[in-house]
């Protein structure tokens, strides 16, 4: 068996988004009155949704942390989005596995918007068959399955109603890589090997925990067990 379907998560993975997340998570805090957040519990907020990472850091409530996505949003969108770099091996990755032949899709809790703005100023987009990310609105696609599914369903992995009954040999062949549990939890709710890279914002006991199929140093060395597998 080879993997031909790759699914890659975003920040964390493919780029470190720490500057510009940082900067306007506390632009929303001060907007709000409170507290900024402490450099130490920043990480925990890239991977998830943002609105979780409120709740779940902070104890927003849900209203609190609708409040303090729409707040960031006023600056991530024209500023914080561009306060970023590539991880290294990003694009020797990318370039490795289109050489391949392989299907490549991002599949990402950003914004479906700036995720194809963000690849777009790297200028790396051209390596994606597809881009699955969350909607902008909060009873939209927002959890790591759900963005998951969506991105099967449009590359033909899985028909469109999200049932796994009966499907062909392709869930078998699709990989998803990413940096945090969240990856890991969403490719095992659906069916798919998982790939956990420690050169992001998630540890080894996390993706221990999770069991993640697969967990690599780096992104040189997820590429060369996706091609080796």
């Amino acid at each position: 068996m080879a993997f031909e379907y790759i699914l890659l998560d975003l920040d964390g993975t493919l780029t470190n988004p720490v500057e510009g997340i940082t900067k306007s998570i506390n632009y929303a805090m001060e907007k709000m009155g409170k507290p900024l957040v402490p450099d130490a519990l920043i990480p925990k907020f890239i991977g998830p949704p943002l609105k979780d990472g409120y709740m779940m850091n902070l104890g927003f409530t849900a209203e609190e942390a609708e409040r303090a996505v729409t707040i960031y949003r006023e600056r991530y969108a024209p500023v914080g989005l561009y306060e970023n770099k590539l991880i290294e091996g990003t694009r020797e990755m990318l370039t490795r596995l289109s050489n391949a032949g392989k299907t490549i899709a991002l599949a990402t809790s950003k914004p479906d918007d700036m995720a194809k703005e963000l690849i777009r100023h790297f200028d790396i987009s051209g390596y994606f068959d597809f881009i699955s990310g969350a909607s902008l609105d909060f009873n939209g696609r927002h959890n790591k399955t759900e963005i998951i599914k969506y991105a099967l369903e449009n590359l033909g992995i899985i028909p469109e109603q999200g049932d796994l009954n009966g499907v062909s040999g392709k869930l078998a062949k699709t990989v998803m890589v990413g940096d945090r549990f969240h990856d890991i939890e969403g490719a095992k709710n659906v069916g798919i090997t998982s790939v956990a890279v420690l050169s992001g914002f998630g540890d080894r006991a996390e993706f221990e925990k999770y069991k993640a199929d697969f967990i690599a140093e780096n992104l040189f060395e997820a590429c060369d067990i996706i091609l080796s597998v």
